[in-house]
């Protein structure tokens, strides 16, 4: 399927839910789903370029518009991830705890393994909203600082103040660190639904957890291969700037 701007939304994410939590995430409500993409964003003032690549990169297998989304301004991938956040927080992740609570319910009195689950997930819950708490309070504010720094013109101590407290390395080491943990919280549970397959809730909870992984690998992507390196051009092209004004002065 071809995913073009002048196709009606609806007609887009009919047959994969993952499209329609991507539209949904956008802000653009049902009532307009009946409208081609371009037409709902022009309306609900959504980037449709943005909300474009990332349908593509949800609905095709191995693709990644990496190209397409370098050329989009870094606020939009910001506002796309931090919706992202939101629809995590809001939706996906109290999706997959209700599915816990049910086997629990279920099944609590046969299979004690289901505490150890519910309690993997509160890990699991606990991290993702530090790492979401890590980018919110100090990587994103931080590009942003970037972004309107190389357009002034700053004296070289304000360059230096801002570079100095910061740095994009740092938070790389941060951001994995936390990655890691997620993944191993993951496969825990990952592997407990392929181990109780045999149980209908259970595939339905691995089904859920499988769509939750896909979308949060993507999520990954735009950060590690799309912001992150943006953002540390910019570092790079305002330290070249720091260092001339040392040298003129």
């Amino acid at each position: 399927m071809t995913i073009t701007k002048d196709r009606i939304l609806l007609d887009i994410v009919k047959d994969n839910p993952l499209l329609a939590s991507v539209v949904d995430r956008f802000g653009i409500s049902y009532s307009k789903w009946t409208l081609s993409l371009e037409k709902a964003c022009e309306i609900d003032r959504v980037d449709a370029g943005l909300l474009l690549e990332m349908l593509k990169a949800f609905s095709e297998n191995n693709y990644f518009p990496k190209d397409e989304l370098r050329q989009l301004p870094l606020e939009s991938l910001i506002e796309y991830l931090i919706k992202t956040h939101i629809y995590y927080i809001n939706s996906r992740l109290p999706r997959i705890e209700q599915f816990i609570d049910l086997l629990i319910d279920h099944y609590g009195k046969f299979d004690m393994q289901l505490y150890l689950l519910k309690d993997y997930f509160q890990d699991y819950k606990r991290d993702m909203y530090a790492h979401i708490c890590i980018e919110e309070r100090e990587l994103f504010p931080y590009v942003l600082k970037l972004i309107r720094s190389a357009d002034e013109n700053l004296s070289t101590l304000e360059m230096f103040n801002l570079l100095e407290k910061n740095s994009i390395t740092s938070f790389i080491n941060q951001h994995h660190q936390v990655e890691d943990a997620l993944g191993e919280i993951r496969r825990r549970l990952n592997n407990y639904s392929e181990a109780n397959n045999h149980k209908v809730q259970i595939t339905t909870l691995f089904y859920e957890l499988r769509i939750f992984e896909i979308d949060l690998l993507t999520h990954g992507k735009v950060e590690d291969e799309i912001l992150i390196p943006r953002a540390q051009e910019i570092e790079a092209h305002l330290k070249r700037r720091m260092l001339r004004k040392a040298m003129l002065s």
